[in-house]
This record gives structure tokens, sequence and C-alpha cells, in this order.
């Protein structure tokens, strides 16, 4: 079922304005109507988000109302996130955290209750989790799968420190990469390790764990 543009826009518009109230009810109505999670996300939260960063890029929202625009969002999230009856089921955990220095969170959030809505046991640490404290809830966790946020090329350096980390405590260990840091020069270097995949959108995050994981 198709989210129509307009559902969008009233949502956009809300969420610049600060109404959390309005927003809240559009995805509840959503909900309501069997809209698929999957789709809200795509249709709804991501392009909205991707939105307010061009607006406050532009100097048309101030990083207050960015901010706000931001904490909604995490409350959206969240409401969706209790609709969601599959976690866990399949058995399978992932542990998903920020780059060092990094502090948006709303991608990696959203990432990680995508895959409790695939019925995986999720563990989102956060951002700016010192590098060996991370490793060492990988130790504790042991998890199927990593996930690592990446949102600014300028921290792809700890992007490939964090990973070598995790390959010498763990060489087998699959990692998955996302955000908008990796450009097709770094994809290269990525490319080098094994079990590291970048993936992009939610389509390519379903198709990895249908062909890595099958149930």
């Amino acid at each position: 079922m198709n989210i129509p543009e307009t559902v969008y826009l009233h949502y956009l518009s809300a969420l610049v304005d600060g109404d959390k109230e309005t927003c809240r009810l559009i995805i509840s109505k959503l909900l309501t109507e069997k809209h698929e999670a999957k789709s809200i996300y795509d249709n709804i939260i991501k392009k909205s988000m991707y939105r307010i960063g061009q607006l406050w890029e532009k100097c048309r929202l101030s990083v207050a109302e960015e901010h706000v625009a931001s904490e909604i969002t995490k409350e959206i999230l969240s409401l969706i996130n209790i609709s969601t009856e599959n976690k866990c089921k399949t058995g399978k955990s992932i542990v998903i955290t920020c780059v060092q220095k990094e502090y948006h969170e709303i991608g990696p959030k959203l990432i990680s209750d995508f895959f409790e809505l695939k019925g995986w046991c999720s563990t989102f640490v956060g951002s700016n989790i010192p590098p060996k404290e991370f490793i060492k809830l990988l130790k504790e966790k042991k998890p199927d799968l990593v996930g690592i946020s990446n949102n600014f090329y300028l921290n792809i350096t700890r992007l490939l420190e964090l990973v070598d980390l995790i390959k010498q405590q763990t060489p087998e260990q699959q990692i998955i990469i996302g955000g908008q840091g990796p450009n097709n020069c770094y994809l290269e270097m990525i490319d080098k390790y094994p079990d590291v995949h970048y993936l992009k959108t939610l389509d390519d995050i379903e198709n990895f764990i249908i062909e890595k994981f099958p149930t």
C-alpha cells in the first residue's frame, strides 16, 4: 500500500513546525491503516529527515529547530517500534553503533528498529562509544552481525580503524556499514575486508538478510 505524497508533505510541515502531536497522529493513522513499517521508514521518516538536513544546510532552519525535529523523530521511531511484534523471533542478533565522534543517531536507530521488525534481537549502542568499549560489548553479546554508521567522510579513518579492531578480535565477524560517509573511493578500501558489506538502503539490508541469514 503506497503512502500518498500529500501525507509526507503534511508530516514534513508538522515536523518543521515542531508539531509533535500532529506527527504522532499521522504516523498512528498510517499504522492503523496497516501500512508497513518499512514503507513508513522509507517514505516518511527518511525523506523528512533528509529534507530537514537540507533546510538546515541552507540556513532555513536553526540549529534548535533541527534538534527539535530530531527529537520528534526519535519519539516517532519509538512509536513505530512499539507496534513491532516480531522481535527476537529468528534467534539472530545484531549490535549497532556509530563511528566515534559522530552524534547523529536517527539513521542507525532506524536500522536497529528495522532489524527488530525482521525478527532480530537488536542492540543499539548509540553514538561516540570508545572502540575498546565497543569491542568489550561484542565479546559479551557475540552477535551474528555488527552494524556501523558513518555519516561523515572525514571520519572514514575512524571507520576503518574500528573495522580493523573488530576483525583483529573476531576475524569471522560479519559487519555491515551504512550512512552517507563512504564514497566510491572509500568503498574500494572497505571491499578489501572479508565479510564487510556497505548497504545503502533498507532494500539492500532486506536482501542481505535473505541471502546471508535465510530462515
